[in-house]
């Protein structure tokens, strides 16, 4: 092979990673009036899941933009390294004079589809495997900067109505704080009279408790008084009986002596 011959493969690779399948009809791409380049990675749904098609053994895969009156067909890449038909992965490349073409036409789709031709040369019928939209790229970056606008417009909403939904919860809580203080003014209300009525009641009772004392002293007092009465009484009537008995003692004397007289007498 000389250098002539020789074929130049130019590497693309992916620097977007996070990217989710996008459905029928979702996907959007961005033309500029330059070379442009599209790498795609195609998906079918099997069973519930996206597996990449094989497209190593479908023919042909085109990329189309079809207009009222001109359609743009330009085959898949071929002269680039790690690209795998078998996972899905097509490359296309729009020069830019057909970039200019497209940005022209008067619709914004595109198709993606196959085709597949005989050893025979015949050529199948072409299937389509995607579509979706096409931005120019001034308008994209509008549509981006719009979007972002538009996003952030949304998260303003949502962060105000929540915030409204977390002022609106104070409010409900501060209201129920407001009930429950008021609530426990009318119970400290209610314990302070009930407390000024035990209050009045001790007093009551305390100075019940002191005409008591009063009475109980009083009556102890007079009780102090009758003992020493009656230990006087008693005194009294010992010393009386003394005196009784004395007298008693000395009658007894003088009767004997009286009868001894007698017996005196007699005996003369």
């Amino acid at each position: 092979m000389n250098e002539q011959e020789a074929q130049v493969f130019k590497r693309f690779q992916t620097t977007s990673t996070a990217e989710q399948p996008l459905p029928q009809g979702d996907g959007t791409i961005r033309i500029s009036p330059f070379d442009d380049y599209f790498l795609f990675t195609l998906y079918e749904d099997v069973d519930g899941e996206d597996r990449p098609i094989d497209l190593s053994n479908v023919g042909t895969v085109f990329i189309s933009f079809i207009g009222e009156n001109e359609e743009i067909r330009v085959p898949y890449y071929t002269n680039v390294q790690d690209l795998d038909l078998s996972q899905g992965q097509v490359l296309f490349r729009l020069s830019a004079e057909d970039s200019k073409k497209i940005l022209s036409l008067d619709n914004d789709n595109f198709y993606i589809s196959t085709q597949g031709v005989s050893p025979e040369g015949d050529v199948s019928d072409e299937s389509v495997l995607y579509t979706g939209k096409f931005l120019k790229l001034t308008d994209a970056a509008r549509q981006t900067l719009t979007s972002q606008i538009q996003d952030l417009q949304l998260r303003y909403t949502r962060d105000v109505a929540a915030l409204e939904k977390e002022l609106a919860a104070i409010r409900t809580e501060r209201e129920g704080l407001a009930q429950q203080v008021a609530d426990q003014d009318t119970t400290i209300q209610a314990l302070k009279a009930s407390n000024q009525e035990l209050s009045n009641s001790l007093a009551e009772l305390t100075k019940q408790n002191a005409d008591q004392n009063q009475t109980i002293a009083a009556l102890q007092d007079r009780a102090k008084e009758a003992q020493a009465s009656a230990q006087t009484a008693q005194n009294k009537a010992g010393q009386t009986a003394v005196v009784q008995a004395k007298q008693q003692g000395r009658n007894a004397k003088a009767v004997i002596q009286i009868a001894a007289n007698a017996l005196q007498k007699t005996s003369i």
